[in-house]
C-alpha cells in the first residue's frame, strides 16, 4: 500500500461565468421645459389611457413640451431604438394591463 497522499480537486458543475461590464445609469434631465419626451409601451390593453394622463399633466406643469408615442411588442429593435433616442431628450416606458 502506496503512503503518499491523496489529492482531490473539487469542480464546480456551474462553471465560472464572467460577470458583465457594468454601466452607470444615463444623467437624468435637470429639466423638462421645452423637452420632447417620448412614450415608449408595448402595446398592452391600458397603457394608452395612461398615457394621455401623463401628457396631459405634463403639458400642465410643462405646456411647451412635446410628447411622441412608440409601441413595440415586447421589445425594440436596435435601430428602432437609435433612430427614436435621436429625436426625443427622455423617455417613459409603461406596459399595460
Amino acid at each position: 500500500m502506496s503512503k503518499e497522499p491523496i489529492t482531490l480537486e473539487l469542480l464546480n458543475p456551474r462553471g465560472e461565468i464572467e460577470p458583465p461590464p457594468v454601466f452607470a445609469p444615463a444623467p437624468r434631465v435637470a429639466d423638462l421645459a421645452g423637452k420632447k419626451i417620448g412614450l415608449y409601451s408595448n402595446g398592452k390593453q391600458g397603457v394608452d389611457n395612461l398615457y394621455t394622463v401623463i401628457e396631459e399633466l405634463l403639458k400642465q406643469k410643462y405646456p411647451d413640451v412635446k410628447t411622441t408615442r412608440l409601441t413595440g411588442a415586447f421589445e425594440i429593435r436596435d435601430d428602432e431604438a437609435s433612430a427614436w433616442a435621436s429625436e426625443v431628450d427622455t423617455f417613459i416606458y409603461a406596459v399595460g394591463d
